[in-house]
């Protein structure tokens, strides 16, 4: 006579240990990049007022420039002479072939400043330049034209 022992094998539960790291790990990551993009616009800047300014978002590559009101440069919240400027450009330009570089400009700043900036970009082969501004949110006010049926003067 044969006898059968048959197992019922129960599903294995699932693991919490690692699920719970893996979320902690994908939490530090996004806070991380988050932080890294809001410190490079965080730079004590009033940037100019453009009608049709967007939003845009960033790629990889992509570098921004601070151009303070004093004239001093700063990327990645450290201030950098034209030569270091240079450097950094021409080693984003082998790395990210294409790259953007966005020029955050204080609206004071002197223009001169600005062009040896896009010289530097220009020396490094960067073509895909553009320049940062906050949306001007026109007032439309309604002006009430003076009323042309009262004659002046008349008593």
């Amino acid at each position: 006579m044969r006898i059968r022992r048959s197992f019922e094998q129960e599903p294995e539960p699932i693991q919490m240990a690692p699920l719970i790291d893996i979320v902690f790990l994908t939490l530090v990551f996004f806070m991380a990049t988050t932080v890294y993009g809001v410190l490079e616009s965080e730079v004590d800047i009033t940037l100019p007022k453009a009608e049709t300014s967007k939003t845009m978002s960033r790629s990889q590559g992509e570098i921004i420039i601070n151009l303070k009101r004093d004239g001093s440069i700063v990327v990645n919240n450290r201030p950098v002479s034209l030569q270091e400027l240079q450097d950094v450009l021409v080693r984003v330009s082998q790395y990210f072939p294409g790259s953007a570089v966005i020029i955050r400009g204080d609206k004071d700043a002197m223009l001169g400043n600005a062009i040896q900036v896009l010289d530097c970009c220009r020396k490094a082969g960067i073509q895909n330049i553009s320049f940062a501004t906050i949306k001007d949110l026109k007032r439309t006010e309604t002006v009430k034209p003076p009323d042309t049926d009262e004659k002046a003067g008349s008593q």
